[in-house]
């Protein structure tokens, strides 16, 4: 296999090198645009010790960062300012490159804080297209406690909380099968309850340590384990959502990073780790080591390679998994997963083989979070057993 995966690295670069050399009309997001692509090129110039591969890279920085402050105009972490602002942090600590935006630095955080503030104002703590997707850059740039402070007042005073506390849960919304707005409990890594665990467990890492944070993140995970099934009645251990409306029209979830078990286990492992509650920690190795026994198609849902919602996010998930345990069982599904990806070129018409699955059919993508650039990033970190520190973006790590 690794002789495969090394062939379908360097097609994927070539790929990409090739379309951003045509200069066509770009998005800037980390997930979905151009600076998904830019982290891909870096890990791949560093493998690939070829003085061309840099030279592309460096031009490609250089476009982008003289565009991204006229051109983007969210400030998501998914598609805006935020994840392209945690993305420069990343690189400036890993010795990548320093990319001085101290210039614009005051006008890009009173942007940002504008827009957190209207998502709090609007009950939207999404991590991917809300409030906690700010509150990550700031935490991550270890600047502005005031930002933080405020994002964890927000989240404390809109949580549904038991009489004891015990108890701490937030509604957000969905699209239902209809396209209709749909009031839940959403479980997910992506945009629900399991990402508020997370940024409330890289809190307390960070130093910021009292007793309402801690309150809170127990709570959520009290919540989040007081909704778990019976797995081998139910098919996995958690649905997607509790709908407040209809709460008893329940399903089960899939295999990604997006939704589902995977993304929870994630996040009791890592308040498990913060708090040091063992209990969770075994609950998180259950779930995991329940769901590297999902490999059927209709029990895993799988349809494509990408990270959202494909085989590499999966791979990612337990590689990760295997780095924190070492234990062979997420090993072996790492392979297997690994080996799916490369199974999942298969189109004529595809990039590298590629296509991702969306409702209306197939598509070709080059971004980080569905697409290609996500898919070789995934192969390539596994072919040189390196840390995969860059899964923080991800909520992994």
């Amino acid at each position: 296999m690794e002789s495969v995966i090394r062939q379908k690295i360097d097609s994927i670069a070539e790929c990409i090198f090739a379309k951003i050399q045509e200069q066509e009309k770009e998005s800037y997001g980390l997930y979905t645009g151009e600076f998904g692509l830019l982290l891909f090129l870096y890990y791949y110039s560093k493998y690939s010790l070829n003085k061309k591969h840099a030279f592309l890279t460096e031009k490609y920085v250089k476009r982008l960062f003289k565009q991204f402050t006229k051109e983007v105009k969210l400030h998501t972490f998914c598609g805006g300012f935020s994840g392209i602002l945690y993305l420069f942090e990343f690189l400036r600590e890993n010795n990548c490159i320093d990319m001085d935006v101290s210039n614009a630095q005051p006008a890009l955080n009173k942007y940002l804080v504008s827009r957190m503030r209207q998502d709090i104002s609007d009950n939207n703590y999404d991590f991917m297209h809300g409030a906690l997707g700010v509150g990550l850059y700031f935490l991550k740039r270890k600047s502005n406690p005031e930002y933080i402070q405020e994002l964890l007042d927000f989240l404390y005073n809109t949580a549904e909380k038991s009489a004891d506390n015990r108890i701490f849960k937030w509604k957000s919304t969905v699209k239902d099968a209809n396209e209709k707005d749909c009031m839940v409990y959403n479980f997910a890594l992506s945009h629900g309850m399991s990402a508020i665990v997370i940024f409330l467990a890289r809190i307390i890492k960070s130093g910021i340590d009292n007793e309402r944070v801690r309150e809170m993140l127990s709570g959520a995970v009290n919540y989040l384990l007081s909704q778990e099934k019976d797995f081998s009645q139910f098919g996995s251990f958690f649905p997607n959502y509790i709908s407040i409306d209809t709460p008893e029209n329940i399903s089960k979830s899939r295999m990604a990073w997006c939704y589902g078990d995977l993304g929870i286990g994630m996040a009791l492992w890592q308040a498990g780790k913060v708090l040091k509650k063992l209990e969770w920690k075994e609950k998180s190795l259950e779930i995991m080591l329940q769901s590297t026994k999902r490999r059927s198609n209709n029990d895993s849902r799988v349809r494509d390679a990408g990270i959202c919602h494909g085989s590499a996010g999966i791979a990612m998930i337990f590689r990760r998994m295997y780095l924190e345990t070492g234990r062979n069982e997420f090993k072996d599904a790492t392979q297997y997963w690994m080996q799916q990806t490369l199974n999942f070129s298969r189109f004529e018409d595809g990039l590298v083989g590629y296509k991702t699955y969306v409702r209306d059919g197939w598509e070709n993508d080059y971004s980080l979070l569905m697409g290609i650039s996500g898919i070789g990033l995934v192969l390539l970190s596994y072919l040189e057993n390196d840390p995969q520190n860059w899964d923080e973006m991800f909520l992994l790590s």
